[in-house]
C-alpha cells in the first residue's frame, strides 16, 4: 500500500461543460431521453432535469403532481415550434442567437414558459435597439410581455427624444388612448407645451375624418395657457382643424376650456443645487468640520428665490457628480473633503421627488472624484475620475440597481466634462497639462463604441470645461474664460455665442427650458472676496443676465434641473447660523 502521501484532491475543469455536451448527444438517442415535447408536430427529445432548472414552468410541471409529470410525451400548444427549439437548444447549449426577425417570438415564448435568462436577454437586447423609429412599438411590446424594465427605458428614451419620436410613422399610427397617455402624466411635465401641441395637431392630420372629432378632447392633455401667445394666434388663423371646430376656438382663444379634460398638477421646471463643502468650512480650520445644515437648494426662476431641499446626508463632498434621470436625482463618487478621508469613493445616492428623501443606490464599480455623469436612454452614465489613465465607463440601470462596465473612450483625456444630446455621449476635454488641445468623442450606447470626431472650431485649450445639450446643441464653458461655445452635431461645426459676463469656476452649465444658466464661483477684489455666482443665457436674443449669487458660498456644488410642485416646498433657504 502507498504510505505518507498527502490526500489528492482532482477537480476536472471540463467536467460541466462535458456533461452538458453529453446530455446534447443523448438526445439524439431516445432511450436515454427521458421527455419528448411535442410542439406543432415536431417532436424534441429532451430530459425532464435540465428543463426543470432552466425553468419554473417545466419545474412546476414535472415536479408537481401533474399528468405531465409521469407521462413521456408532452404537448405545448399555441407555441412557435421552431422558437421552443431554440430555447431547448439554449437548454444544452448556453448560447442564443437573437436577431431582429426572432426577438419578438422569442421574448413571448420565453415569457410563457418562464425562461427568465432569455427573457432577461431579449430585454437587453430590445433597449439596445431604441430609437425614435420603434421606441413606442418597444414600449408598448414591454409592457405586454411584462419587461417592466424595456417598457421604463422605453418611455425614458421618449421624455429625452419627444420631438424625434413625434416626427416618426410610429406615432402618428398610435391609437388615440396610446397618444393620450405619450401626451399625459410625466411627459406632460417635461415637454414645452408648443411642442406636445404641435404633435397633437400632426396625429390628427393623418386622419382627418376620424381623429377631428376627438381634438377638443385631446387638447386637454396640453397646458393651453403656457403656449406663447404667437403660436396660438397663428393657429387660429390658419390651421384648418381649429377653424372647423368652435371647441378647439374657444379653448385656444381662453387657455383652457372646463369641458376638456382635467388638467394634472403642474410641475415646474427648477434648478437645483447639491452644495459640497463651503468657503466657511475652510475657514474653521477643523480637521473634522461639523456638518453644515442645508445644502440641497432649489431656485425658482420666476420668483427668483432659492427654497430649501432635505439635506443630501453627506456633507463637506468635493468631487462628485450629479445628474438628473426620471425625475429622480442621482449624486455619483466624489471625496469625503476632510483633512482625514480624501479618498475617492463608489458611493451612489439618489433623491426621487415623489418619496422626497435621499437613499443609497448600488455603488459604482469604480471609485471617482472629478469624474462626469449624464442620463442617456433610461441610465446613469459615470465617465472618467478614475485611478487609471483611462477614461472607464460604467452605466446605471435603475430598474435592476445595477452598475455596468462599458467601453472606454479611445482617448484619454483628465480635464474633461460630457452630456448627452440626441442619443449619443459627447465627451470633451484634454490632459490636465496646460494648452492640451481639446479632443471631442462622442459614444453610442447602442453599440457601446466611440468614434473621435475631427470638427473645425473647436476651442484649443479649456480648463475645467463644462458642457450641456440645449435644443440638439451642445454648448461649452471653461474656468479660465468667459468665452461661450456652442457646437451643432448635425453640421459638426463649433461657433462662439455672447461672452459670459464673469467668470464662474467650479460650477456647473444647466439648460432650464429654452434658457442655459451657469454657476461657479471667483475671486473678486483687492481683498480677495470670494462670490458664487449665476447667469442665464437667452438663446433666442444671443445675451446673458446677472441671476445673483447661489445661497452658500461653496467652493464646490453639482446642479441639474427637475420638475417639482413649487406650492409643496416653501421653506426659504437659508444657512443656518453657527453660534
Amino acid at each position: 500500500m502507498v504510505r505518507h502521501v498527502d490526500d489528492l484532491d482532482f477537480c476536472l475543469p471540463s467536467h460541466a461543460q462535458d456533461m452538458l455536451d453529453g446530455l446534447r448527444r443523448l438526445r439524439s438517442q431516445p432511450k436515454l431521453a427521458d421527455v419528448t415535447l411535442l410542439v406543432g408536430g415536431r417532436e424534441l427529445p429532451c430530459h425532464r432535469g435540465l428543463l426543470a432548472l432552466s425553468s419554473p414552468y417545466f419545474h412546476a410541471m414535472f415536479a408537481g403532481d401533474f399528468a405531465e409529470s409521469f407521462s413521456a410525451r408532452v404537448e405545448l400548444r399555441d407555441v412557435e415550434p421552431a422558437v421552443v427549439g431554440q430555447l431547448v437548444d439554449f437548454v444544452y447549449t448556453g448560447r442564443l442567437t437573437v436577431t431582429q426577425g426572432n426577438v419578438e417570438a422569442l421574448t413571448r415564448t420565453a415569457a410563457r414558459l418562464h425562461f427568465p435568462a432569455v427573457q432577461k436577454v431579449c430585454g437587453r437586447y430590445l433597449q439596445q435597439q431604441l430609437d425614435a423609429t420603434n421606441c413606442l412599438g418597444i414600449c408598448e411590446f414591454g409592457e405586454q410581455q411584462g419587461l417592466l424594465g424595456v417598457a421604463a427605458k422605453a418611455w425614458a428614451f421618449l421624455r429625452e427624444n419627444f420631438e424625434a419620436v413625434a416626427q416618426e410613422d410610429e406615432f402618428l399610427q398610435l391609437p388615440q388612448d396610446r397618444l393620450a397617455t405619450c401626451l399625459a402624466g410625466e411627459l406632460l411635465q417635461v415637454q414645452p407645451e408648443q411642442s406636445r401641441l404641435e404633435a397633437l395637431l400632426r396625429w390628427v392630420r393623418h386622419d382627418p375624418p376620424a381623429r377631428a372629432v376627438h381634438l377638443p378632447e385631446l387638447l386637454g392633455l396640453v397646458r393651453l395657457d403656457a403656449v406663447p401667445r404667437p403660436c396660438v394666434q397663428r393657429l387660429l388663423a390658419t390651421e384648418p382643424l381649429i377653424q372647423e371646430s368652435e371647441a378647439c376656438r374657444v379653448a385656444l382663444s381662453q387657455g383652457r376650456d372646463e369641458a376638456l379634460l382635467a388638467l394634472p398638477q403642474k410641475l415646474e421646471e427648477v434648478l437645483v443645487v447639491v452644495g459640497g463643502r463651503a468657503l466657511e468650512e475652510e475657514e474653521e480650520g477643523a480637521e473634522e468640520p461639523a456638518p453644515h445644515p442645508r445644502n440641497f437648494a432649489f431656485y425658482n426662476s420666476k420668483a427668483k428665490r432659492w427654497m430649501a431641499l432635505p439635506d443630501f446626508p453627506d456633507y463637506h463632498k468635493w468631487g462628485f457628480s450629479l445628474a438628473v434621470l426620471n425625475n429622480t436625482v442621482y449624486v455619483t463618487g466624489g471625496s469625503r473633503g476632510t483633512k482625514t478621508d480624501t479618498w475617492s469613493t463608489t458611493q451612489a445616492w439618489c433623491f426621487p421627488l415623489k418619496e422626497a428623501t435621499w437613499k443609497p443606490v448600488a455603488p459604482m464599480l469604480k471609485a471617482r472624484t472629478n469624474h462626469a455623469s449624464t442620463a442617456l436612454n433610461g441610465e446613469i452614465y459615470a465617465i472618467g475620475g478614475t485611478t487609471l489613465d483611462a477614461v472607464e465607463v460604467e452605466s446605471y440601470d435603475p430598474y435592476t440597481d445595477a452598475w455596468t462596465p462599458g467601453s472606454p473612450a479611445l482617448k484619454y483625456v483628465s480635464n474633461f466634462s460630457a452630456a448627452s444630446c440626441g442619443g449619443r455621449l459627447y465627451l470633451v476635454g484634454s490632459r490636465a497639462c496646460k494648452y492640451n488641445p481639446l479632443a471631442l468623442q462622442s459614444y453610442n450606447p447602442i453599440t457601446d463604441a466611440w468614434h473621435v470626431i475631427t470638427s473645425p472650431f473647436l476651442p484649443k485649450y479649456l480648463s475645467s470645461p463644462r458642457c450641456a445639450a440645449l435644443r440638439g446643441a451642445l454648448y461649452l464653458v471653461g474656468d479660465n474664460t468667459k468665452k461661450v461655445y456652442v457646437y451643432d452635431p448635425g453640421a459638426n461645426l463649433w461657433q462662439k455665442v455672447q461672452p459670459l459676463h464673469s467668470l464662474h469656476e467650479n460650477g456647473a452649465l444647466v439648460p432650464l427650458g429654452d434658457t442655459l444658466y451657469v454657476t461657479g464661483g471667483r475671486w473678486q477684489g483687492m481683498d480677495g472676496d470670494y462670490h458664487v455666482e449665476m447667469e442665464a443665457y437667452d438663446r433666442g436674443r444671443d445675451t446673458w443676465t446677472r441671476h445673483g449669487s447661489l445661497p452658500r458660498l461653496w467652493l464646490y456644488h453639482g446642479a441639474s434641473t427637475v420638475f417639482l410642485d413649487v406650492s409643496k416646498w416653501t421653506q426659504p433657504f437659508s444657512p443656518a447660523q453657527e453660534p
